[in-house]
């Protein structure tokens, strides 16, 4: 139960590291970056829609983002069993996040638009699967 404790904290520091990585993305242009990246992907899988974003709208998409994972942290204070599964869902999505900024920019030996906060993401997310996996055991990671 020891573990336990932080996992609330640590979910606020994974949003408020949310944040930090939109207004990274936004600042740096990553919306820019959209229609080749998922482009890419589409290639590969085709369910996966080619992105064509304006800042505007990529903005507003990473504010609603924000608003969820900081709107959902009462609950998390509070304990509540379904907000601990939130929580681990969004430590996977936020590592996987994280690995999606931080791949490109080392195999550009380079900045990619959102790879430093994207170090966040990832390290937070992970340190949070860390604890809620000592706390609760393995099997439910």
């Amino acid at each position: 139960m020891h573990n336990q404790k932080w996992i609330p904290w640590l979910y606020l520091a994974l949003g408020l590291a949310q944040a930090a990585h939109s207004v990274e993305e936004v600042l740096t242009g990553l919306w820019k970056n959209m229609p080749e990246v998922s482009g890419w992907l589409h290639a590969k899988l085709a369910f996966v829609p080619v992105l064509h974003w304006s800042v505007e709208v990529f903005a507003a998409a990473n504010l609603v983002i924000v608003a969820l994972l900081l709107g959902f942290s009462p609950f998390v204070f509070q304990n509540r069993s379904w907000a601990l599964w939130v929580v681990r869902v969004a430590a996977v999505i936020e590592v996987l996040n994280g690995l999606i900024h931080i791949i490109p920019a080392v195999a550009r030996g380079g900045y990619w638009p959102g790879c430093v906060s994207a170090v966040l993401l990832f390290g937070i997310g992970l340190l949070i699967l860390f604890k809620m996996g000592r706390a609760h055991g393995p099997q439910n990671l």
